[in-house]
Formats: structure tokens, sequence, C-alpha cells
């Protein structure tokens, strides 16, 4: 081989070698980019369980039942629990569901589930109550008055996407009598999701006064032991203590409990008077006044009329009690 030729041989050879390490390095970046994209793409994660979950819908999703679902791959399972009610999901049936819709999630346990609440709103019997007086004021009924509906006034239960709201759709009452009929319809009259038919009494209310604690038999009721309290017209009786003045001075016969309506037979005056006592005897006729030491042979209250004995004559006599150990003969 010519020298030319020899030289032109190492410059291919070169030339090859030199493609060669190009062509290597071309491959190991291309390797290694294609690892790192490997190793850094997202996994798509394992759903999740919802243990417990509120639905505020007429259906259950499956989205109420797992988290980390896949984009639109939530779909309608079924009817949701009425208002306020509850479902429970065991295990066997979410596995079901999982493998039908095609969800990464299997069960822990036999014991996995998940409870279903259905949102709810509660008309509470003070609402319905409070909507009933204000239509009945309307209609004419005045004071303060009470009303007896049935034994209790219901509530009622809405979906929880509607107000709390209650409206009364007809009323029936004439004035001068106690007694009406309405239809309440919740969330209002125009809307009536739900409704009641109600019938009730008018009770009207006065106030009566009443201990403002206990007091027992000896006890002296004051004015400050006196507080007024509403009572419907109904539980005051003929012998109801309307008037505090007919209270004060008295003492109960026994145990009187606070706050109670009092009857006229469950007070009596104070003894003033023991058994035994030593007591001023007064002596009165027209302008003459005279005083004797005596002693009580009965116990009296006053106004109660006992016999005494005047202890300088030793001479018994009926006497009234006018006040605490003094009594008088007319």
């Amino acid at each position: 081989m010519t020298k030319y030729q020899i030289e032109q041989t190492k410059q291919s050879v070169l030339y090859m070698c030199r493609l060669t390490f190009k062509s290597i390095a071309i491959v190991l970046g291309l390797g290694y980019a294609l690892l790192y994209l490997f190793l850094h793409i997202p996994t798509a994660s394992a759903a999740n369980l919802v243990a417990e979950t509120a639905v505020n819908d007429r259906v259950v999703r499956l989205s109420d039942l797992f988290t980390d679902l896949p984009d639109k791959q939530d779909a309608v399972l079924g009817a949701a629990p009425q208002p306020g009610k509850t479902m429970i999901i065991n295990a066997l049936t979410l596995k079901r569901v999982a493998s039908l819709y095609n969800v990464d999630w299997q069960p822990s346990s036999a014991l996995d589930q998940v409870v279903v609440t259905r949102t709810a709103q509660t008309i509470t019997s003070d609402q319905i109550t409070d909507a009933l007086k204000a239509a009945l004021v309307a209609k004419g009924v005045s004071g303060d008055f009470e009303l007896t509906v049935g034994n209790v006034v219901p509530s009622i239960t809405l979906a929880g996407d509607l107000p709390a709201t209650v409206e009364i759709a007809s009323m029936s009452y004439t004035p001068g009598r106690d007694v009406f009929t309405a239809v309440v319809a919740a969330p209002n009259a125009d809307n009536p999701v739900k409704t009641l038919s109600l019938s009730g009494v008018i009770d009207k209310v006065q106030n009566v006064p009443v201990l403002r604690s206990s007091l027992k038999a000896g006890d002296i009721i004051g004015s400050g032991d006196i507080e007024w309290i509403p009572v419907t017209a109904r539980n005051v009786t003929y012998d109801t203590v309307t008037d505090p003045d007919k209270l004060i001075g008295k003492t109960p016969a026994r145990m009187v409990d606070a706050g109670a309506p009092i009857k006229m037979r469950e007070l009596v005056s104070p003894q003033l008077v023991a058994r035994g006592d030593e007591i001023l005897i007064r002596f009165a006729s027209g302008p003459l006044q005279l005083t004797a030491r005596g002693k009580a042979m009965q116990p009296g209250a006053e106004g109660d009329f006992i016999r005494v004995m005047n202890v300088s004559s030793n001479q018994s006599l009926r006497a009234e009690v006018i006040g605490d150990k003094i009594v008088q003969v007319q």
C-alpha cells in the first residue's frame, strides 16, 4: 500500500470510531431520558373508601363512596335514603360496585363499609306553633294564648336542599270559639312538598302569683316570696289564688311547691297563739279599754276564737285572736 492509501485508511478508521462513539452516546442519552421519563410519569393511584358520606340528592353516586376516581368515571348507583335517614353499604356490595365500574379498590376486611346519610332540614314543632299563632292573630285572636294540638305538635323533615320554612296553607277559625283547623305546608304553600292537617284548641293565658321557692307549714308568706307565671285559663279553677294579697301573711297548710298555682285550701292563717302561751287579754266595752295577763287554753290564728284564762281571777273566757299572743274579749 502506498503511503497515501495508508493515510486514507487511518482517516476512515478514525471516522468510523468517532461515528460509533457518537452513536453510543446518543443511545445512552436516549436511554437515560426514557428511564427518567419512566420514573417520573405519575401512576394512577388506587381509589380510597369514604367511611361516612352525606348526600344532598335523591341518588347515591360512585363518587359518594370512593375518592380519587379517574375523570368521568362517576356514575349513579341508586336511590338515596329518605331525608334524615341512613343506609349502610357493606364490603361485599362495595367490592361488586368497584368491579362493575372498574374502580381500583379491594376491601381490606369484611368490616369495610360506607354509611350514607341523606341531608335534611327539620322544621321544629315550635316553628309550626308560631306559624299557627300568627295565622290566628291575623284572624282576630287577641291577648296571650297557647295552643293544644292533639297530644303534641309534630315536626317536619325536608330534604337538605330545601329551605326550613313553613306556611299555613289554609285555616278555619270562628271568632269567639276556641277551636281551629289548619293545613300546614312546607317549605311553603306554593311548593307544598309536605303538608300536615292539624286541629287544636286555643287556651287563653293569664298571670297568677306563685311562690319563688317551696315553703312549709309555719313559714309566713311575704311579698318577696311571690312571683308571677302565665297559666292557661283551663288550669285556673274557682279556688286558684289570683290576688297576691290573699297570699301575703298566710302560711301553707303543708308544703307548697315553687312555681305552681296555689289553691286557697292550701293556705291557712299562721298560728299566733299556742296552747299554754302567756298572753295579753284586752277587754273592750265602748270607750273603756282594759288589759290583763292570761294563759291560752287553745291554739289559734288571727280571727280564731279560743278559750283563755285570766290568771288573776282564774276565770275562763272566750276571746278572739287579734295579734301575736294577743286576744280580745268583747
